[in-house]
């Protein structure tokens, strides 16, 4: 198991309509697309019911742009991010553009497990583990992605991170450092500025903001 979770590494999340229902399948570098009948909670396939990734990518972790027309996926094994196409209406994708979360110079092995779209839609966050980086990119007029930037995770292992709602704030989890970084967002540039300051955590995985009435 080579220090690294497959048998976990199946996200599932609708789409912004909530009509289709999307996952991922890591050992089959599949991205399954199903119709969900809201009236019966049923799954029926899609009439494109999966895209295939390139062999041995391994897709994790994916995200909608806020447009609901753009869907990112990383891959973890590839160390890459897929720019997909999403037809709301049939619930298909079709894959555009293919960017590598990693420096050029960069040899070594790496594992990608988080990928965030920030709420203006104008930048993506992906997560390195081992090369223990966030990646950062810009989304353009067409959706696809230019590298903007690496910034260090002050941590190694980043399992995931969040925005806070504000998306102000951005917490990258440290797995094997058992602490979350804090950083602060520039909105204009996308950039991330720690903040100087941790919160020990344990081996962190997820974190979820909660609305309290």
């Amino acid at each position: 198991m080579s220090g690294h979770d497959h048998t976990h590494a199946h996200m599932i999340r609708s789409d912004p309509s909530g009509r289709f229902v999307l996952h991922v399948d890591l050992a089959q570098d599949r991205i399954y697309t199903w119709r969900f009948d809201v009236e019966r909670g049923a799954l029926t396939p899609a009439d494109s019911p999966f895209v295939s990734l390139p062999p041995g990518d391994g897709p994790r972790h994916f995200a909608f742009h806020p447009n609901g027309h753009w869907f990112y996926s990383i891959q973890e094994e590839g160390s890459t991010i897929v720019l997909f196409d999403y037809d709301g209406a049939t619930g298909r994708l079709a894959s555009r553009q293919t960017i590598s979360t990693l420096p050029k110079d960069y040899a070594g092995s790496n594992f990608c497990a988080e990928i965030l779209v920030s709420s203006d839609g104008k930048f993506v966050y992906g997560g390195n583990r081992l090369h223990d980086s966030i990646g950062i990119f810009a989304v353009g007029a067409n959706g696809e992605l230019t590298h903007v930037a690496d910034e260090w995770t002050r941590g190694n292992y980043p399992r995931s991170f969040s925005f806070d709602p504000t998306g102000r704030f951005f917490y990258c989890l440290n797995q094997r450092a058992d602490h979350v970084a804090i950083f602060e967002v520039t909105r204009e540039t996308g950039m991330l500025r720690f903040t100087g300051q941790y919160a020990a955590a344990g081996n962190p995985s997820h974190l979820v903001f909660v609305e309290v009435a």
